[in-house]
């Protein structure tokens, strides 16, 4: 076999390993957002909605999203146009989609191979094979494929690749040849952009490339990535047009938690990529809150301390050096999402385990160049840990079949957290069966009381169950509990007291003003006691009662126009 072609009959090998491990994935449903976007959503299979995504928040396709405020405002309408195809191909059932991220996953993994390839050297091809493996089974990563939704990772991924050797390919040339190859080149990394937002992280490892050239200036290299520059400051600028304004919310304080959470972040994400846990709800955020300020300063440091040992082992190990910058660079955005709610990793890896490929595949080879009497238990180390990926991702598959399957194994894996009982118990109630969700919901709110999200779709299943007394017990502690989310505990509670007691229905009507000043729902019922319902007189005698007290103060301010007009 020729020299030539044994390196793609190698990469033809890996890719129908991979279609042999991953294959069960069209045996799964929907999860997460796949539910709302394509089996309960009507944009994606409306094909007349097709360009109507480049003009709006990617939240758009998933309708009970479109008004609830996110910790940032995507704007992918490359990879949304995907699902039209899917959809038109199998409707709501998910094998089309299914397909599409496969596909994708295959082409991601041959671009890996080619770029590993480009930086070792054609020769070197066996060990661009391995940095393709390692990222073609690795499990968090392999989430971007086997969730539906996750396929914006994928999407970035080929696109700022293909953009990425292309550009590598232009700049050996001149001419017209060159100027061609690069406006393509931006073209394709502008379709990445369009795909997902965390692409303009690339750019400061793309200009800090590893070249020999001594004579490599910054001006000559930030010349040389200008098409990029240029396409990340026209994306923003649409962007901007599109999502009237930067499109991350939560001001400052966010900001400011976003960058205390970076350490731990880069660290938690070096160990998922290498070292995957499964465990798919470990929700990150609440981790990363419960460090003391003690113990963040000391992650940032050894972060600090990494990096500059990096820095200073860059000649000797520079393609190791420039794949742990690309993973930290392409990883860093997500710590925006960290600040807050956040169920872990998966997806988020895919793109910056590019570069951990790179890292791995060059310490590999320089390894088993230095090692020559180590070569067979390197390889035989290798090989296990490959396979161990890909035991890992098969069983991944598994347990990402349907939303039931994921969070029973997300308990299995912790069954002292609150986060998989909770979004089974969510996930059954968005379905209309609040029996089954009763169970799991109040084991969320028995082990995570301070979380008023589980209580809140508990108190609903109560209600459509009729077990009202369970109910009227659970609002009554959760309406004292939670500031600022007990709007419907209130209203339940002065729902069952309005007709026997009205002095009891006022003081729950005002609760809610207090809490939630400006609801409208506290607004309305405290209205209709005032003016519609058959004994207002003593529910206004009531008000005025409670409006005495101090803690009513501003209350008292808001009701003021409404009492005062009352005869």
């Amino acid at each position: 076999m020729g020299s030539r072609v044994q390196p793609w009959v190698a990469l033809g090998g890996l890719l129908l390993s991979v279609i042999v491990v991953e294959h069960p994935v069209f045996d799964n449903g929907f999860v997460y957002d796949d539910v709302d976007m394509i089996e309960w959503g009507e944009v994606i299979h409306d094909p007349s909605q097709i360009w109507t995504l480049y003009g709006k928040n990617t939240m758009y396709a998933a309708a009970s999203q479109r008004d609830v405020e996110q910790i940032v405002d995507t704007y992918r309408p490359v990879t949304m146009m995907s699902f039209f195809w899917d959809s038109a191909l199998s409707g709501r059932h998910p094998w089309a989609y299914h397909l599409t991220n496969l596909v994708m996953h295959l082409l991601c993994t041959t671009l890996v191979f080619a770029l590993v390839r480009l930086f070792l050297g054609r020769e070197a091809w066996p060990f661009a094979l391995l940095g393709a493996a390692w990222f073609a089974f690795s499990p968090h990563a392999n989430t971007a494929h086997i969730w539906i939704n996750g396929r914006s990772d994928l999407f970035v991924t080929f696109f700022g690749l293909a953009a990425v050797l292309l550009w590598r390919h232009a700049v050996g040339l001149r001419d017209w040849p060159r100027a061609v190859l690069m406006l393509a080149s931006s073209a394709l990394f502008f379709l990445g952009l369009l795909s997902k937002e965390v692409l303009i992280a690339a750019l400061l490892p793309l200009l800090l490339w590893p070249d020999s050239a001594p004579d490599l200036t910054w001006t000559r290299r930030i010349a040389r990535c200008g098409g990029f520059v240029v396409t990340v400051g026209f994306y923003l600028a649409l962007r901007a047009w599109v999502l009237g304004g930067t499109g991350v919310n939560g001001g400052a304080e966010r900001t400011r938690t976003a960058i205390a959470y970076l350490a731990p972040l880069e660290l938690e994400g070096l160990l998922g990529a290498l070292y995957p846990r499964r465990l798919y709800l470990r929700f990150i955020s609440d981790e990363f809150a419960a460090l003391s300020t003690a113990g963040l300063v000391s992650l940032t440091a050894l972060v600090l301390l990494i990096a500059t040992a990096l820095l200073v082992l860059r000649r000797r190990l520079p393609l190791v050096s420039w794949g742990v910058l690309w993973f930290a660079s392409c990883l860093a955005p997500v710590a925006i999402i960290a600040a807050v709610l956040w169920p872990g990793f998966g997806r988020y890896l895919y793109l910056p385990s590019v570069g951990l490929a790179v890292a791995l595949a060059s310490l590999a080879q320089q390894t088993y160049a230095r090692l020559p009497r180590m070569r067979a238990v390197l390889v035989t180390a290798a090989a296990v840990y490959l396979g161990v990926l890909a035991f890992s991702v098969r069983g991944w598959i598994r347990d990402f079949r349907s939303e039931e399957t994921l969070y029973l194994s997300t308990i299995a894996q912790n069954p002292e957290g609150a986060h998989g009982y909770g979004w089974l118990g969510l996930a059954h109630a968005g379905r209309g069966r609040f029996d089954e969700a009763v169970g799991p919901l109040a084991v969320a709110h028995r082990l995570a009381p301070d979380v008023p999200r589980y209580p809140l779709q508990l108190l609903q299943a109560f209600i459509q169950t009729d077990r009202l007394v369970a109910a009227h017990n659970l609002a009554e502690e959760a309406a004292t509990r939670y500031e600022g989310e007990s709007e419907a505990f209130h209203l339940f509670l002065l729902d069952r007291s309005h007709m026997n007691d009205p002095r009891q229905a006022t003081f729950q009507a005002l609760e809610c003003l207090r809490k939630s000043p400006g609801s409208t729902g506290c607004g309305d019922a405290f209205t209709h006691l005032m003016t519609q319902h058959p004994r207002r007189v003593e529910h206004l005698a009531a008000a005025h009662a409670w409006l005495q007290r101090p803690e009513f103060s501003d209350v008292r301010r808001q009701t003021a126009p409404l009492i005062e007009s009352l005869p």
